[in-house]
């Protein structure tokens, strides 16, 4: 919409209003007010200092870091996504991110189970399946053993 701006601040100082502008030139209301607002504050028409490219998280720097600490330890305690984002000065979640998808790393530890035997999983089964009986039928709510 930049290339409107000159346009715009001409036909405001000629007088015309901002809902005439808009319709003239098939722009928003709001991108002919943002204008106007812009050359007043600023006395041109170019972009206000600060805009373009954003600083991010995931910049280079913030990756080299993060591998270095991460090749250093690579198997200690010391490289838990919050541990490594307040070493980074960012977020947990963009910790996170580097993580996974700049280094190519799961950010989370497997732990071990119980495993589940045949049996264990019938038990289950008919458990869910009484518990799916008793809750449809509404029994939980006149069941006096059961407390609320």
């Amino acid at each position: 919409m930049s290339e409107f701006r000159p346009a715009i601040i001409r036909m405001h100082q000629n007088g015309t209003e901002k809902r005439e502008i808009s319709r003239l030139l098939s722009v928003p209301e709001s991108t002919v007010r943002y204008a106007i607002k812009r050359f007043e504050e600023t006395g041109s028409n170019h972009d206000r200092k600060g805009r373009g490219r954003k600083r991010t998280a995931r910049a280079p720097r913030n990756i080299r870091r993060a591998k270095g600490i991460n090749q250093r330890n690579p198997s200690s305690n010391v490289n838990s996504k919050r541990k490594l984002a307040k070493k980074l000065g960012e977020s947990a979640t963009s910790a996170w991110r580097i993580l996974r998808e700049d280094l190519g790393l799961k950010p989370f530890k497997y732990l071990e189970r119980q495993k589940l035997t045949d049996e264990a999983k019938k038990k289950r089964l008919d458990r869910a399946r009484a518990l799916l009986r008793r809750f449809s039928r509404g029994r939980h709510e006149r069941d006096p053993r059961v407390s609320v």
